[in-house]
């Protein structure tokens, strides 16, 4: 998306591509390790941001801006094993001039259900000045056309909830 005009209609959520969980993701409980969940959210944020939203890797590169998450909280719900397909859910919560906060979701394909849920706060970096910049205005519409259409979006359960022990 290299034409910086707004993209076209998205959908709610945005349902990125499939992967399936590797052989060198499994852990010695014989289940996919959480350190893997995060590598999935990660490479699917990259597509989101690539492929919908062109701020992604080859803008980094032509633009000295890139994308940096400042926060993250993450709940693993189920479980997946060694092959099980699945895809990421993103939807865009809300975002300003330079910011952005996302919800995703691993969804297994198999189970036919939500495996993991994700919030992340993402901010613009100058990546020579090493510090916050406004998005380009012509991503700052996208990320406004975007976050319109996931307004009345039903956001997974997991979504907002504080960690802590229940009592």
């Amino acid at each position: 998306m290299k034409d910086n005009k707004i993209g076209g209609q998205y959908s709610t959520p945005i349902i990125l591509p499939e992967q399936k969980v590797l052989k060198e993701w499994l852990d010695y409980n014989g289940h996919m390790n959480v350190a893997y969940y995060t590598l999935a959210f990660d490479k699917s944020l990259d597509i989101f941001l690539e492929d919908f939203l062109g701020i992604g890797e080859t803008h980094a590169y032509e633009n000295n801006q890139g994308p940096f998450v400042v926060q993250a909280h993450y709940h693993y719900l189920n479980e997946m094993n060694l092959n099980e397909k699945f895809n990421v859910r993103l939807y865009l919560v809300d975002c300003d001039k330079n910011k952005m906060h996302l919800c995703l979701e691993i969804y297994s394909l198999l189970q036919k259900k939500v495996i993991s849920v994700v919030e992340q706060v993402l901010i613009n970096v100058n990546l020579k000045l090493r510090k916050s910049q406004p998005y380009p205005q012509w991503a700052f519409e996208r990320l406004l056309k975007l976050k319109n259409t996931h307004k009345n979006a039903s956001l997974p359960s997991a979504f907002g909830k504080s960690i802590g022990l229940k009592k």
